[in-house]
Protein backbone atom coordinates (compact mmCIF):
# COMPACT_ATOMS: atom_id res chain seq x y z
CA UNK A 1 0.00 0.00 0.00
CA UNK A 2 1.53 3.61 -0.65
CA UNK A 3 2.63 5.78 2.08
CA UNK A 4 0.31 8.49 2.99
CA UNK A 5 1.36 12.03 3.08
CA UNK A 6 -0.43 14.32 5.06
CA UNK A 7 -0.39 17.39 6.64
CA UNK A 8 -2.00 19.69 9.66
CA UNK A 9 -1.00 20.40 13.10
CA UNK A 10 -1.70 18.13 16.88
CA UNK A 11 -2.94 19.44 19.81
CA UNK A 12 0.21 20.24 23.17
CA UNK A 13 -0.72 18.57 26.72
CA UNK A 14 -1.70 21.18 29.70
CA UNK A 15 1.25 20.39 31.13
CA UNK A 16 4.37 17.36 31.65
CA UNK A 17 4.10 16.24 35.13
CA UNK A 18 7.21 13.63 36.00
CA UNK A 19 6.56 11.45 39.13
CA UNK A 20 9.84 11.14 40.32
CA UNK A 21 11.46 9.23 43.53
CA UNK A 22 13.12 5.81 42.58
CA UNK A 23 15.65 4.68 40.61
CA UNK A 24 13.71 3.89 37.34
CA UNK A 25 12.68 7.68 36.99
CA UNK A 26 16.27 8.99 35.48
CA UNK A 27 15.26 8.34 32.05
CA UNK A 28 11.75 9.57 32.09
CA UNK A 29 12.84 12.54 34.06
CA UNK A 30 15.68 13.23 30.76
CA UNK A 31 12.60 12.09 28.54
CA UNK A 32 9.96 14.43 30.45
CA UNK A 33 12.50 17.71 30.44
CA UNK A 34 13.34 17.66 26.90
CA UNK A 35 9.87 17.41 25.94
CA UNK A 36 8.58 20.24 28.01
CA UNK A 37 11.86 22.44 26.95
CA UNK A 38 11.07 21.51 23.30
CA UNK A 39 7.38 22.26 23.33
CA UNK A 40 7.55 25.33 25.63
CA UNK A 41 5.31 23.62 28.42
CA UNK A 42 5.31 23.98 31.62
CA UNK A 43 6.99 20.49 33.87
CA UNK A 44 5.64 20.13 36.91
CA UNK A 45 7.80 17.41 39.15
CA UNK A 46 5.84 15.28 41.78
CA UNK A 47 6.89 13.01 44.58
CA UNK A 48 4.40 10.93 46.37
CA UNK A 49 5.08 10.09 49.91
CA UNK A 50 4.75 11.00 53.63
CA UNK A 51 6.30 14.56 53.13
CA UNK A 52 9.56 15.97 53.22
CA UNK A 53 12.10 14.17 54.96
CA UNK A 54 16.17 14.19 54.99
CA UNK A 55 15.18 10.54 52.58
CA UNK A 56 13.06 12.52 50.39
CA UNK A 57 14.89 12.57 46.91
CA UNK A 58 16.42 15.20 45.27
CA UNK A 59 15.44 16.43 41.46
CA UNK A 60 18.96 17.73 39.63
CA UNK A 61 19.57 18.78 36.61
CA UNK A 62 23.23 19.44 36.69
CA UNK A 63 23.96 20.97 39.29
CA UNK A 64 20.52 22.96 39.85
CA UNK A 65 18.16 21.26 42.41
CA UNK A 66 14.67 21.74 40.95
CA UNK A 67 11.33 22.61 42.91
CA UNK A 68 8.97 19.26 43.33
CA UNK A 69 5.61 19.02 44.45
CA UNK A 70 4.92 16.78 47.43
CA UNK A 71 1.70 14.81 47.75
CA UNK A 72 0.93 11.94 50.32
CA UNK A 73 -0.88 8.68 49.53
CA UNK A 74 -0.92 5.84 47.63
CA UNK A 75 1.33 6.64 44.79
CA UNK A 76 -1.23 5.33 41.58
CA UNK A 77 -4.04 6.98 43.29
CA UNK A 78 -2.22 10.13 44.41
CA UNK A 79 -1.00 10.74 40.85
CA UNK A 80 -4.39 10.17 39.52
CA UNK A 81 -5.76 12.81 41.93
CA UNK A 82 -2.83 15.34 40.66
CA UNK A 83 -3.17 15.32 37.28
CA UNK A 84 -5.90 16.47 34.75
CA UNK A 85 -7.03 15.36 31.95
CA UNK A 86 -5.41 17.10 29.46
CA UNK A 87 -1.83 16.62 30.88
CA UNK A 88 0.89 13.71 30.03
CA UNK A 89 1.82 11.76 33.00
CA UNK A 90 5.45 10.88 32.66
CA UNK A 91 6.78 7.95 34.66
CA UNK A 92 9.51 5.55 34.39
CA UNK A 93 9.89 1.86 34.79
CA UNK A 94 12.70 -0.70 35.58
CA UNK A 95 10.65 -3.46 33.45
CA UNK A 96 11.92 -4.49 29.79
CA UNK A 97 11.97 -7.40 27.50
CA UNK A 98 9.14 -9.91 26.70
CA UNK A 99 7.99 -11.57 30.12
CA UNK A 100 4.31 -13.00 28.52
CA UNK A 101 3.06 -12.05 32.00
CA UNK A 102 -0.80 -11.20 33.08
CA UNK A 103 0.17 -10.35 36.31
CA UNK A 104 -1.33 -6.61 36.82
CA UNK A 105 1.53 -5.97 39.92
CA UNK A 106 3.93 -3.07 38.95
CA UNK A 107 3.66 0.23 39.65
CA UNK A 108 3.40 1.29 36.37
CA UNK A 109 0.86 -0.28 35.24
CA UNK A 110 -1.33 0.36 38.27
CA UNK A 111 -0.72 4.26 37.79
CA UNK A 112 -0.76 4.00 33.84
CA UNK A 113 -4.91 1.96 34.60
CA UNK A 114 -5.45 4.64 37.26
CA UNK A 115 -4.70 7.87 35.34
CA UNK A 116 -7.13 9.99 33.65
CA UNK A 117 -4.67 11.68 31.24
CA UNK A 118 -2.35 9.93 28.38
CA UNK A 119 0.78 8.19 30.35
CA UNK A 120 4.28 8.20 29.18
CA UNK A 121 5.76 4.80 30.28
CA UNK A 122 9.57 5.19 30.19
CA UNK A 123 11.64 2.29 30.39
CA UNK A 124 15.39 2.46 31.29
CA UNK A 125 16.95 2.07 27.92
CA UNK A 126 19.33 4.28 25.59
CA UNK A 127 17.58 6.11 23.39
CA UNK A 128 19.68 7.95 21.67
CA UNK A 129 19.68 6.29 18.54
CA UNK A 130 16.04 5.79 18.52
CA UNK A 131 14.19 6.41 15.25
CA UNK A 132 10.88 6.54 14.14
CA UNK A 133 7.08 6.22 15.62
CA UNK A 134 4.76 2.91 15.84
CA UNK A 135 1.49 3.73 16.66
CA UNK A 136 -1.52 1.06 17.01
CA UNK A 137 -4.98 1.97 15.44
CA UNK A 138 -7.97 0.03 14.72
CA UNK A 139 -11.51 1.60 14.05
CA UNK A 140 -12.77 3.36 17.37
CA UNK A 141 -13.39 7.00 19.36
CA UNK A 142 -9.25 6.85 20.15
CA UNK A 143 -7.93 6.66 16.34
CA UNK A 144 -8.05 10.32 16.59
CA UNK A 145 -6.23 10.99 19.74
CA UNK A 146 -3.22 8.54 18.96
CA UNK A 147 -3.17 9.63 15.56
CA UNK A 148 -2.60 13.14 16.86
CA UNK A 149 0.09 12.48 19.16
CA UNK A 150 2.41 10.42 17.09
CA UNK A 151 1.53 12.94 14.42
CA UNK A 152 2.87 15.39 17.27
CA UNK A 153 6.12 13.21 18.21
CA UNK A 154 6.70 12.79 14.14
CA UNK A 155 6.58 16.18 13.56
CA UNK A 156 9.23 17.60 16.53
CA UNK A 157 11.23 15.06 15.61
CA UNK A 158 11.35 15.08 11.77
CA UNK A 159 10.96 11.24 11.48
CA UNK A 160 7.82 9.05 9.76
CA UNK A 161 5.15 7.37 11.38
CA UNK A 162 4.13 3.95 11.20
CA UNK A 163 0.76 2.91 11.44
CA UNK A 164 -0.01 -0.59 12.79
CA UNK A 165 -3.46 -2.24 12.32
CA UNK A 166 -3.95 -5.83 13.51
CA UNK A 167 -6.85 -8.02 12.13
CA UNK A 168 -5.91 -10.45 15.15
CA UNK A 169 -9.17 -11.94 16.99
CA UNK A 170 -8.48 -14.76 19.30
CA UNK A 171 -6.34 -17.49 18.68
CA UNK A 172 -7.75 -17.43 14.91
CA UNK A 173 -6.95 -14.78 13.11
CA UNK A 174 -10.09 -13.23 11.38
CA UNK A 175 -10.45 -10.17 9.23
CA UNK A 176 -12.88 -8.39 11.66
CA UNK A 177 -12.23 -5.15 9.94
CA UNK A 178 -11.50 -4.54 6.38
CA UNK A 179 -8.55 -2.72 5.21
CA UNK A 180 -10.97 -0.38 3.38
CA UNK A 181 -12.38 0.84 6.62
CA UNK A 182 -9.18 1.59 8.41
CA UNK A 183 -7.75 3.48 5.11
CA UNK A 184 -10.51 5.68 4.75
CA UNK A 185 -10.53 6.44 8.71
CA UNK A 186 -7.08 7.23 8.19
CA UNK A 187 -7.57 9.46 5.44
CA UNK A 188 -10.19 11.44 7.06
CA UNK A 189 -7.13 12.46 9.94
CA UNK A 190 -4.72 13.19 7.42
CA UNK A 191 -4.91 16.85 8.50
CA UNK A 192 -3.66 15.90 11.76
CA UNK A 193 -0.22 15.78 10.19
CA UNK A 194 2.49 17.50 8.78
CA UNK A 195 2.93 17.78 5.10
CA UNK A 196 6.47 16.78 5.36
CA UNK A 197 5.81 13.86 7.44
CA UNK A 198 5.54 10.09 6.18
CA UNK A 199 3.15 8.05 7.19
CA UNK A 200 3.06 4.28 6.40
CA UNK A 201 -0.10 2.00 7.57
CA UNK A 202 0.79 -2.08 7.76
CA UNK A 203 -1.39 -4.53 8.24
CA UNK A 204 -1.15 -7.72 10.03
CA UNK A 205 -2.83 -11.21 11.31
CA UNK A 206 -0.58 -11.14 14.29
CA UNK A 207 -1.92 -10.32 17.86
CA UNK A 208 -1.79 -6.89 17.84
CA UNK A 209 0.53 -6.49 21.18
CA UNK A 210 3.42 -8.98 19.58
CA UNK A 211 2.93 -6.71 16.37
CA UNK A 212 3.45 -3.36 18.23
CA UNK A 213 5.73 -4.68 20.55
CA UNK A 214 8.40 -6.29 17.25
CA UNK A 215 7.53 -3.10 15.02
CA UNK A 216 9.12 -0.92 17.54
CA UNK A 217 12.01 -2.31 19.05
CA UNK A 218 14.22 0.87 17.82
CA UNK A 219 11.66 3.45 17.82
CA UNK A 220 11.43 6.71 19.64
CA UNK A 221 8.42 6.06 20.91
CA UNK A 222 5.39 3.38 20.61
CA UNK A 223 1.61 5.11 20.75
CA UNK A 224 -1.16 2.76 21.61
CA UNK A 225 -4.75 4.24 23.14
CA UNK A 226 -5.81 2.97 27.02
CA UNK A 227 -8.28 0.65 25.33
CA UNK A 228 -11.77 -0.58 26.37
CA UNK A 229 -11.90 -2.94 29.38
CA UNK A 230 -14.73 -4.08 30.33
CA UNK A 231 -15.94 -2.48 33.92
CA UNK A 232 -15.88 1.06 34.79
CA UNK A 233 -13.32 3.26 35.33
CA UNK A 234 -10.04 4.24 33.89
CA UNK A 235 -8.63 0.35 33.19
CA UNK A 236 -6.21 -0.59 30.09
CA UNK A 237 -7.34 -2.60 27.47
CA UNK A 238 -5.58 -6.07 26.83
CA UNK A 239 -3.39 -5.32 24.41
CA UNK A 240 -1.97 -1.77 26.16
CA UNK A 241 -1.68 -4.07 29.34
CA UNK A 242 0.37 -6.10 27.59
CA UNK A 243 2.55 -3.84 25.64
CA UNK A 244 3.44 -2.21 29.30
CA UNK A 245 4.09 -5.78 30.74
CA UNK A 246 6.66 -6.59 27.72
CA UNK A 247 7.57 -2.93 27.06
CA UNK A 248 10.81 -2.38 25.04
CA UNK A 249 10.70 1.27 24.15
CA UNK A 250 9.10 4.47 25.14
CA UNK A 251 5.36 4.15 25.18
CA UNK A 252 2.89 6.94 25.43
CA UNK A 253 -0.55 5.50 26.39
CA UNK A 254 -3.26 7.53 24.85
CA UNK A 255 -6.43 9.10 26.47
CA UNK A 256 -8.98 11.57 24.86
CA UNK A 257 -8.28 15.00 25.82
CA UNK A 258 -11.00 17.28 26.30
CA UNK A 259 -10.69 19.02 22.80
CA UNK A 260 -10.90 15.14 21.14
CA UNK A 261 -13.80 14.19 22.95
CA UNK A 262 -15.64 17.64 21.12
CA UNK A 263 -13.77 17.40 17.76
CA UNK A 264 -16.49 17.07 14.94
CA UNK A 265 -14.37 13.58 13.65
CA UNK A 266 -15.02 11.93 17.39
CA UNK A 267 -19.09 13.34 17.25
CA UNK A 268 -19.16 11.24 14.29
CA UNK A 269 -17.50 7.98 15.48
CA UNK A 270 -18.90 8.14 19.03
Amino acid sequence: MPDLICEGDARMPARYVLGVGDSDAAAAGRWAESHARRDGIPLVRVHVGGGVTEQTPAHKVGTQEMDIVHIGGRVPEALARFVTADDVLVIGTGKTGFIHSRVFGSVSLQIAAEARCSVAVIPMIDLRFRRGIVAGVKDDDLMTAIIRAAAGEASARQEPIELIHSFFSGVIPAMVETRATIAARVAALESLVDAGTRVRTRYTQRPPAEALLDASRNAALLVVGAGHPSGAGHALGAVTHDVLVNIDAPVLVVRRTAADRTSPESAQNS
